[in-house]
């Protein structure tokens, strides 16, 4: 629009000037009357003078107005930078007025300091070439107001050339809204980018958690083709990891009653409530069944309605068997409670039966035909102490005494024992490796062992002929071996001494082998179910490893095998011989609830010289010591009393006499009955039952002067 009006006041300067020489010409024919050609060309400039000229007129009021109304800020500057014109628009925008701004330079004016260098080098650049990088291109920048603030703007620059003098135009359009805009759509796809992140990396945790959960994951859809199983499911189904879930339906893993359940109770709990917890059984891969706790609910659609049925389940069976294994300690433990009392008790009871043999023995000539059923009673007794004192160790309060054992000693010294126990029409037959190293063991509780396997032998060949065959061996026991036992509690790598007892009789099936160590289990009409599960104990108490192989109608093993001790000397069970008890002087005081026990310990105490006094228990004890306390060398004190226990009448009769010499005497083990006692001086124990040269040997060491 510049370059055109130029071009117009050009015209008009040259018609002007034309219009003057014109002029003074007409002026000199004034007063003629002829109209000449050149008059007519005259009126015709004159006439298309006036039509630019009002052409011009009507582009400058458009102009003027175009400029004032504009909506951008439009600036004409001079070729210095000096501002020449400055619209309303512009004080609006910028909020200088005409008036301040006429006459500075732009830069100063609009430019921040920082852009000032930028814009003279390329304002130098245009003046020196003619041309400018930035002419006639809408660029966006900043401009600074007159409060010091700046606004992004957008703006174009373009140069006039007037009279051979150049100018520039410059149009400014404020562009902070649409920064705004902007700016508020980066923002929100910045804050949707972020939310896609967040939630995928919530879905990819999510799928990372259930891809290693120890959980049954599974989905189905509406027609119930299983669509998804995590690796913990398909283990706990047996499926393969690749195996493919195609046309399989959900029914395949449920029991009858759990795929009945699920379409008359679960689906429809599902549809009002969105979830239902419930215990039921899957089937495995093989149809075996899988108890499981499990959570189901439905998968909505983006409309809330259940397109999918999802299924999360924990395998029930650790926790089951668990349980199972409290309830056997439970159970172990109530036995052990009563075991402990019985066997506490027939210790007392057996005492007196052993002394009293004893005593007899003594009274009679060797030549006597009753000695030998006294020493039938005796053996008889000692067989049921031993009992009594696995039934303590059963119940925790028993002691055992742990040494060199020769397994294939020990067979051969009782074999005559497993023929009685036997039916006759079976054939006991020995394999004994003659050279064994020894095992570190407890001689009683191996001999319960040999005991219950060959008596459960004998009973599974059910009293038709038959064989058991026991042998023993020495065997390396390496990882592989341990890996494949059933039991090897404590067990470890290295030389192991076995004993194997073998029979054909029915054996036994799976369920059978799974459940035989199980305390209270039995397939005996009259059993007792406790045998194995005591076989097993002392296995495990002795770090050893236990292995059963049977088939039905065929037989069964049980290999049992102890760790080789280092130490070569073995004990036997062959009876000591019995000493006279050494002469001794003083009065001893017997504090025990069991007269039989009192009248025993008395003789006891008499044939070794002393002099007794008694008492029935605790308080009864308390008064005979004060009446007889500057006389008495010692004290024989049983544990388990009414009105005053043995600990307690310990304390109080050592505060009439802190020297007093008290042996303890006691049915429990001496660990389990010294426990109270822990820091007091007792002068002995002994353990009930017991010999009458051991008991006179505990009393000539303890009393000694």
């Amino acid at each position: 629009m510049g370059d055109s009006k130029e071009k117009l006041r050009v015209q008009l300067a040259a018609a002007q000037e034309t219009i003057k020489a014109l002029s003074k010409r007409m002026r000199q024919l004034e007063n003629s009357n002829v109209q000449l050609p050149f008059q007519k060309q005259l009126q015709s400039y004159q006439q298309r003078i006036a039509e630019k000229s009002n052409a011009l007129e009507e582009a400058r009021v458009w102009s003027e107005l175009i400029v004032k109304g504009s909506m951008d800020a439009i600036v004409r500057v001079d070729p210095n930078g000096t501002i020449q014109s400055w619209n309303p628009m512009a004080e609006q925008m910028f909020g200088y007025k005409e008036s301040e701004i006429l006459g500075r330079l732009l830069e100063d004016m609009l430019l921040p300091k920082r852009l000032r260098h930028a814009h003279l080098k390329n304002f130098q650049r245009h003046l020196k070439r003619g041309r400018g990088a930035l002419m006639n291109l809408r660029i966006e920048g900043v401009a600074q107001c007159k409060d010091g603030s700046e606004i992004p703007v957008e703006f174009i620059a373009s140069v006039v050339k007037q009279g051979g003098i150049l100018s520039y135009t410059m149009v400014f359009r404020d562009i902070s809204e649409r920064k705004a805009v902007e700016k508020a759509l980066q923002d929100s796809h910045d804050n949707l980018e972020t939310l896609v992140e967040e939630r995928t990396a919530k879905l990819r945790d999510l799928a990372a958690i259930i891809e290693v959960s120890l959980n049954l994951v599974g989905i189905a859809d509406e027609q119930g083709n299983v669509l998804y199983i995590n690796p913990a499911g398909r283990k706990i189904l047996g499926l393969r990891k690749n195996t493919p879930l195609d046309g399989i339906k959900i029914g395949r893993f449920y029991s009858p009653e759990t795929n009945k359940t699920l379409i008359n109770d679960i689906l429809p709990e599902i549809i009002n409530h969105g979830a239902v917890e419930t215990e039921c059984d899957f089937l495995d891969q093989d149809s075996n069944p899988v108890p499981m706790a499990c959570t189901f609910m439905a998968l909505p659609d983006k409309h809330g309605n259940p397109i999918h049925l999802a299924v999360i389940a924990r395998d029930l069976r650790n926790e089951i068997a668990l349980q199972q294994q409290v309830e056997h300690v439970d159970r172990l433990e109530s036995l052990g409670v009563l075991a402990g009392g019985i066997a506490h008790d027939f210790n007392n009871i057996l005492t007196a039966v052993i002394g009293n043999v004893e005593l007899a023995v003594r009274k009679l000539d060797r030549s006597s035909p009753a000695k030998g059923h006294l020493d039938a009673i005796k053996q008889s007794s000692l067989q049921a102490a031993n009992l009594c004192k696995q039934m303590l160790a059963y119940s925790g309060k028993g002691s055992f005494i742990i040494q060199p054992l020769d397994l294939s000693r020990l067979v051969s010294e009782i074999v005559t024992l497993l023929e009685v126990s036997i039916d006759k029409k079976i054939t006991l037959t020995l394999d004994l490796h003659q050279s064994l190293p020894n095992i570190d063991a407890d001689i009683t509780q191996i001999q319960q062992i040999i005991m219950n396997l060959v008596i459960n032998a004998s009973e599974a060949i059910n009293k038709t002929a038959g064989t058991i065959t026991i042998s023993t061996g020495l065997m390396q026991v390496d990882d592989v071996y341990l890996q494949k036992s059933l039991h090897k509690v404590g067990s470890s790598v290295g030389n192991f001494v076995y004993i194997k007892v073998s029979d054909s009789g029915c054996g036994m099936d799976i369920e059978t082998q799974k459940k035989i160590f199980d305390p209270f289990f039995t397939t005996k009409f009259t059993g007792r179910g406790l045998g194995m599960s005591a076989v097993l104990g002392i296995v495990n108490g002795h770090k050893g490893i236990l292995n059963l192989r049977s088939e039905p109608d065929i037989g069964t093993t049980f290999k049992i095998a102890f760790p080789a001790s280092s130490i070569s000397h073995a004990i036997s069970l062959e009876p000591k011989d019995i000493k006279e008890p050494k002469h001794c002087s003083g009065m001893i005081l017997v504090i025990d609830d069991e007269e039989s026990l009192r009248m025993l310990t008395s003789i006891l105490l008499k044939n070794m010289g002393y002099s007794v006094v008694t008492a029935i228990d605790g308080q009864d004890g308390l008064e005979v010591f004060q009446k007889h306390q500057k006389e008495l060398t010692g004290v024989i004190l049983d544990m388990t009393m009414p009105r005053m226990n043995g600990e307690d009448c310990f304390c109080e009769l050592q505060k009439i006499s802190p020297n007093v010499q008290v042996i303890l005497s006691s049915g429990y083990s001496k660990e389990d009955a010294m426990a109270a006692f822990q820091g007091k001086r007792l002068a002995g124990f002994i353990q009930k039952p017991y010999l009458a040269s051991d008991f006179q040997k505990v009393i000539a060491e303890s009393f000694a002067s």
